[in-house]
């Protein structure tokens, strides 16, 4: 199995409501993947992280891929792509860390 783990902070200049709202659609957008791509175990998006400091991510996906070749496909997928586009126009960085468990 492959773990997939990404962590946003969002773009600065967005109030609390925007920020609400555009999470909301990202975690639609990136959950329904599941439905539609092969290979994929798990796939969550966390929206509500914990105050812990100005380090801290705003939001994270985590997802569960059955081996290297199902998260690849995944990463390429037009779907997968498509949502990507969208959580890019709301984040202002992004930390991944892909790992076998």
């Amino acid at each position: 199995m492959v773990r997939h783990l990404v962590l946003w902070k969002y773009k600065e200049g967005l109030t609390e409501v925007e920020k609400d709202n555009l999470v909301l659609e990202a975690k639609f957008k990136l959950e329904a993947i599941k439905e539609v791509i092969p290979g994929i175990l798990s796939l969550k998006v966390i929206t509500k992280t914990l105050p812990t400091g100005s380090d801290n991510c705003d939001f994270m996906l985590d997802s569960t891929f059955i081996n290297q070749e199902a998260l690849d496909f995944y990463q390429n997928h037009e779907e997968h792509l498509k949502a990507a586009s969208f959580v890019r126009s709301i984040v202002g960085s992004r930390i991944c860390v892909d790992y076998e468990e």
